[in-house]
């Protein structure tokens, strides 16, 4: 008997599988598959970019309608797997399967790690795909790490975030980077990985290449705008770190423009608004008046998103009352909302969301407080956050010559010594219960990120700040080192009013 005259009806089953899979535009086996909500037809994602109408059946068709259909995908999937158990070679367009592809890794000629195997097991794509394990690290960071290019390409497909850090600091791309897996690099980047994202001690993936000389990864990043004249938390760009003449002559920084990190450009920052606000909602009310908690007490019910009493690291938007003019009273909150970098949206938001079937049918930039009371902090606050940057205060130490029991007003807002404390910290910075002695600290160890890039920064060498009030408490030693400097309480509530650490010459202080 023919060994595979048994599989001749499972063929004839998968054939019409196969058919019932197929895009509705170019009638292969749908790619990252996307379904019209409203006529119920899918397509391949790429097949459908800039389409307003389905060409299907011709129905008008939103951006809000166009959803990802993970179920098409994992039924691709399925008849894949299939496929492969029966034998046989060909897929439903002809092609081979992708099953039965010979995977290879470019990996750099210079690489001298030991490589991880790379596992082509067929895995299953989780239904919560970012979600984290007790290490903070998604499907998607482990496929990087073991080199499964196959499953990486999958989980991309699927909608993983390319851009997700674990509880170290380390993104995907680092991993890769790292690991010198220059297929997956490519993946990731063109998935929309950011190439200057700071990982662990504020290094970057250009930092993890140079290190361990992986030259294609390298000339990958580069290409993809990586950065070479970052520095991290010790002050070393990547070229600091290489250690052959093919990585130094690559990364010399006469060969590359000092240019600013480039932010999130406006496409993927309305997406990441987009999907917070569909999936994660938590919105903080502050100071809003008693019509407006009504209106977003009905807003809440309509939509399902969540309200919280009091700020906490995990809410997405604080709403406020704005004046005419799209600005805020500056109170201890919207402090907390700078350091943080979440959405600040005026109540006029409320009004016309509950006009809405949809959340996401809102830009969020039209609603977003233009200052309190300094234009442009919230939007720079909120991008650092999005580009997953440290917060203001990262790798700074701080000690308060304050009383404990004092209360001290800046900008019309009443500190105490905890409050000023906790402040810091949210913005993560470290609080010291003992005055630092300068002899002790260890000149130059760490940079502060927020000036790390810029060496002719009069704080680019600071870490430690002792904090005090003029008066009679005032201390009697006064320190202005490169290390460590005396600051009044005026120059820490600055710093964070207009998201950056100033210059103390700036506000007179010499």
């Amino acid at each position: 008997m023919d060994p595979n005259s048994s599989w001749k009806e499972t063929e004839k089953a998968l054939g019409h599988f196969f058919d019932a899979l197929v895009c509705g535009r170019c009638k292969n086996t749908t790619v990252a598959a996307v379904r019209y909500s409203n006529c119920g037809h899918f397509f391949c994602k790429s097949c459908i970019d800039d389409q307003s109408v389905c060409v299907v059946c011709h129905t008008p068709v939103q951006p809000n309608e166009i959803q990802h259909d993970l179920m098409v995908e994992n039924l691709i999937q399925g008849c894949k797997i299939i496929e492969e158990i029966i034998g046989r070679p060909k897929s439903r367009n002809g092609e081979s399967s992708a099953f039965s592809e010979t995977k290879t890794t470019v990996i750099s000629s210079s690489q001298k790690r030991a490589k991880k195997p790379f596992n082509h097991t067929l895995k299953h794509i989780p239904r919560k795909i970012d979600k984290r394990n007790a290490k903070g690290e998604t499907v998607l960071h482990n496929a990087c790490t073991k080199g499964d290019e196959m499953f990486v390409k999958s989980l991309l497909d699927a909608g993983a975030n390319p851009n997700t850090k674990d509880y170290a600091d380390w993104t995907p791309l680092q991993e890769a980077a790292s690991w010198g897996y220059c297929a997956i690099c490519k993946l990731l980047l063109e998935a929309g990985a950011q190439p200057n994202t700071p990982g662990k001690d504020n290094k970057t993936a250009l930092h993890e290449a140079a290190s361990n000389n992986n030259i294609d990864e390298a000339k990958l990043l580069l290409q993809y705008k990586a950065n070479p004249n970052v520095y991290d938390q010790c002050g070393k760009a990547p070229v600091d770190y290489a250690f052959t003449e093919e990585m130094r002559e690559l990364l010399k920084q006469d060969k590359w423009p000092k240019t600013p990190e480039k932010l999130l450009d406006l496409n993927r920052t309305l997406d990441q608004s987009v999907r917070s606000t569909s999936i994660k909602m938590v919105i903080y009310p502050s100071n809003l008046s008693s019509e407006s908690r009504q209106l977003l007490n009905k807003m809440a019910t309509r939509h399902k998103v969540k309200i919280v009493s009091e700020f906490r690291p995990s809410i997405t938007h604080v709403v406020v009352e704005a004046n005419i003019n799209n600005t805020a009273k500056l109170t201890y909150d919207v402090l907390l909302v700078i350091l943080h970098g979440k959405w600040l949206l005026n109540s006029e938001w409320i009004r016309l969301s509950l006009e809405l079937n949809d959340l996401t049918e809102l830009d969020l930039k039209l609603f977003e407080v233009r200052s309190a009371p300094t234009s442009g902090t919230l939007t720079r606050a909120r991008e650092n956050a999005e580009n997953q940057n440290p917060r203001l205060f990262n790798r700074c130490y701080f000690y308060f010559a304050l009383n404990l029991k004092n209360t001290y007003t800046v900008s019309n807002i009443p500190f105490t010594k905890r409050s000023l404390a906790a402040l810091v910290k949210e913005g993560d910075g470290a609080v010291l219960t003992r005055e630092p002695n300068p002899e002790e600290i260890e000149a130059n160890k760490l940079i502060p990120f927020h000036v790390s890039q810029n060496p002719q920064h009069p704080l680019h060498k600071c870490s430690h700040y002792i904090i005090y009030v003029p008066g009679k408490e005032e201390p009697r030693i006064k320190y202005n080192m490169p290390h460590i400097k005396s600051l009044p309480l005026v120059w820490l509530i600055e710093c964070i009013e207009k998201f950056m650490l100033l210059d103390p010459a700036l506000l007179g202080i010499s």
